[in-house]
């Protein structure tokens, strides 16, 4: 290391264990007393340093860079409120499972609580929602400190990276003078190696769960939110092809002939009296977040007699109330086994299923014959545009659920906040991927989620092929047919929150080209225009009505329920 860097030999050893550990990238805010953090940061040259002013932003940020290259990224603050504004993206990493490391500066301890600017108690601000904490030691002057140190960053790291990945949090105290630089002699840090393999389970445990599965005609596989993994498609192929009922949703990533797909398409026409046909003896679940609501009600209805679910978490996570086993390994491995092992089976229940989603299947289309201009009629169009490949990341309320109804070109590849399902950071987490995407990224977020995370855009990373689709229904749309809130006189003050704003300021604001559609004809014309390649982002605001949206959707789920 010849360049200057901090001349504080903690931070030295902090930056170069991240390096060590496989952090490429860092997401930086502007502040003093994280001055030694910056210094080292962007001197040591092997990392990309991003500058994000917005620590809410940086951090959701982060959040989506972190899940597109599947590698740990930094984010950087300075002490007081400023870390505070990371929790909402950590509690989102945590529940995703994505490895964020995350550097807080701090005030020396003898200034905490003294009436100083900035010094605030920052150890366990983040206790809920993280792998692991540490406070590194405040001098570096002593061997057995940098000993120290070493050690509890390493055990952080493997954390942050290990079976069960997630966001770490390094508080870093520091004394003033913040700006001082040296040189150092070559004396890396030592990194502490972990060997792990994919856990299977052994061929008594795999002879276990076959047993149990020939004991029961009805099996179901139900899938969430999930990357992109041929492994688990193959394993869940086989599996489907020997009667077993897969049920995916768009965030699945799993496109496939044999497979339940438009999962709440089906499963909404599914009368009370017919649930018993088609609830599981066995249910399997993996261990990732559910979107349909309308399945998890008739799963705690109809409860399975076997529930497996896989998890490599210590807690129990008992989403259906009937938990019997917890299986902790490689999925798709053991699942492959399972099918590898399991005979044929009777498939009533499989053509039980099938023969449902054909026929709700007829019933969307011939609902849209005729449909007016709507939320519902716009994911409509969209879905049978010839898109190009791409990223679509979808906003949380309303454009989540509507692309779950909807067919789409297996080019496409599918993610949203689902960890914890807030609005808060949708335009930041897509920001952050499409910096790192291989693939052009479309956002498709509705107009207060937008507004909300408008500083998402504030920074210098957009690339050219970054798209922003934004519904704006002049509201909470999904108020208007959740049940409960459209029966109040509060609807539209406080749970819909009314507005009349358009989205042309920030687009000029932040420099993207910006499309107004109104009604089906511009939306429809403006699509070419808004996938055309350019040399900036690009965002299309397409407003719809918010009154008849909801309506035109509760008709629909009627409508496949053959009741109008």
């Amino acid at each position: 290391m010849s360049k200057p860097i901090s001349d504080k030999p903690i931070v030295k050893a902090l930056v170069e264990l991240c390096h060590l550990h496989g952090v490429e990238q860092v997401v930086i805010s502007p502040g003093s007393r994280n001055a030694p953090l910056i210094i080292s940061f962007a001197g040591y040259e092997k990392f990309e340093c991003l500058s994000i002013v917005d620590e809410r932003s940086a951090a959701y940020f982060a959040l989506g860079l972190a899940r597109e290259t599947k590698k740990p990224v930094a984010i950087v603050c300075t002490s007081g409120t400023a870390g505070l504004n990371y929790a909402p993206a950590l509690a989102e990493a945590y529940y995703q499972q994505v490895p964020l490391v995350v550097i807080t500066a701090d005030r020396p301890k003898e200034w905490i609580n003294q009436a100083d600017g900035q010094a605030i108690e920052q150890p366990g601000i983040f206790n809920n929602f993280i792998r692991h904490q540490c406070t590194l030691p405040l001098s570096g002057g002593h061997k057995d400190d940098e000993w120290y140190m070493n050690r509890i960053l390493n055990e952080a790291f493997q954390k942050c990276t290990g079976t069960i990945p997630g966001p770490i949090h390094i508080n870093v105290p520091m004394r003033e003078p913040l700006y001082g630089k040296t040189v150092y002699s070559d004396s890396p840090a030592r990194k502490i190696e972990v060997l792990t393999g994919d856990s299977q389970l052994s061929a008594d445990a795999i002879s276990l769960l076959t047993n149990e599965l020939m004991r029961y005609e009805r099996v179901m596989v139900l899938t969430g939110a999930l990357h992109h993994d041929p492994a688990l498609k193959q394993a869940l192929e086989a599996l489907a092809a020997k009667g077993v009922v897969v049920l995916t949703e768009t965030l699945s990533n799993l496109n496939s002939e044999r497979f339940i797909q438009n999962m709440d398409r089906v499963v909404s026409t599914i009368s009370e009296d017919e649930q018993l046909f088609f609830s599981p003896d066995i249910l399997i679940t993996l261990d990732v977040p559910v979107l349909s609501k309308m399945v998890k009600k008739i799963l705690r209805q109809r409860k399975p007699h076997i529930h497996w679910h896989f998890t490599n978490q210590t807690y129990v996570t008992d989403t259906y109330q009937s938990l019997t086993r917890m299986i902790k390994g490689n999925a798709p491995v053991i699942l492959q086994q399972v099918a590898d092992q399991m005979p044929p089976r009777e498939k009533r229940f499989h053509d039980t299923w099938n023969k449902r989603t054909l026929q709700s299947t007829e019933r969307h289309h011939q609902y849209f014959e005729k449909l007016a201009w709507s939320d519902l009629k716009m994911f409509n169009l969209l879905s049978r545009q010839p898109l190009p490949a791409m990223q679509i990341h979808l906003g949380n309320s309303t454009p989540v659920r509507y692309a779950q109804l909807f067919s789409w070109s297996d080019s496409h590849q599918w993610y949203a906040n689902r960890g914890t399902s807030g609005i808060d950071g949708c335009v930041s987490t897509a920001a952050g991927a499409a910096h790192a995407a291989q693939l052009p990224v479309l956002l498709i977020v509705g107009d207060l989620s937008f507004l909300y995370d408008s500083n998402g855009l504030w920074h210098k990373y957009l690339p050219p092929n970054f798209r922003v689709m934004v519904v704006n229904n002049g509201g909470g749309g999904i108020f208007r047919f959740i049940p409960g809130p459209a029966e109040t006189e509060e609807l539209e003050q406080f749970f819909e929150a009314n507005h009349s704003h358009d989205c042309r300021g920030i687009a000029d604001t932040f420099g993207l080209d910006y499309t107004a559609c109104h009604n089906e004809e511009e939306f429809t014309a403006g699509l070419e225009n808004f996938f055309a390649p350019s040399n900036k982002p690009a965002l299309m605001e397409v407003f719809t009505p918010n009154v008849e949206s909801g309506k035109l959707l509760k008709k629909y789920f009627k409508f496949l329920r053959n009741e109008l």
